[in-house]
């Protein structure tokens, strides 16, 4: 997700199919590249993040979750996140068999009548609330700043929502400069 997502969001945007993405690396502030920046506005996105992925770093599970939200652009309304709190880096199988497919089709669905699809999320969560996880659901429903939120454990959820502005790109001064064939693909 880190490397390839951003690739294809530069050299395709808009036109990419949903994308489902494991660990969200794609929405990681301190990547060198900064591929961030390529995230298309249109695209629909599907992220699975862990509290207990080592890409957290030494971020809270609260800040990892808010520095991937500030890193999708203001206009970009297609954007989810699912933030589980037991999941580790690669998701275990008792969390990925029944939470994949379920994202999949969400994706899908979203992407085919442009809204977000309530009635898989409800069923998402709900298979998530069964098998004992906890962790907050976002996702964009247009446009802007504001996030929906839903927080989830064994017992209930809470909706809510949340405005998280997204990251400025970084001075070039502090930029990493672009290898070889990282220029080589930036020429048309």
């Amino acid at each position: 997700g880190q490397v390839v997502l951003p690739v294809l969001w530069r050299a395709h945007g808009d036109a990419l199919p949903p994308a489902v993405v494991i660990n969200g690396g794609c929405a990681m502030s301190l990547l060198p590249t900064e591929g961030w920046q390529h995230w298309p506005a249109g695209t629909v996105t599907l992220l699975l993040m862990g509290g207990e992925d080592f890409f957290r770093g030494g971020l809270s599970p609260e800040q990892h979750l808010q520095d991937a939200m500030a890193c999708v652009p203001r206009a970009n309304g297609t954007t989810a996140i699912l933030y589980v709190d037991q999941m580790r880096h690669m998701p275990q199988n008792e969390l990925l068999q029944p939470v994949l497919p379920r994202l999949l089709r969400a994706a899908l669905a979203w992407e085919a009548s442009g809204k977000p699809p309530a009635e898989s999320f409800d069923e998402l969560l709900s298979v998530l609330r069964r098998g004992g996880f906890s962790g907050r659901f976002v996702h964009k429903a247009a446009p802007g700043d504001s996030w929906e939120e839903v927080v989830f454990n064994r017992g209930a959820q809470t909706n809510s929502q949340r405005s998280v502005r997204p990251k400025a790109p970084l001075p070039a001064a502090l930029q990493r400069p672009a290898t070889a064939s990282e220029a080589q693909e930036q020429r048309p």
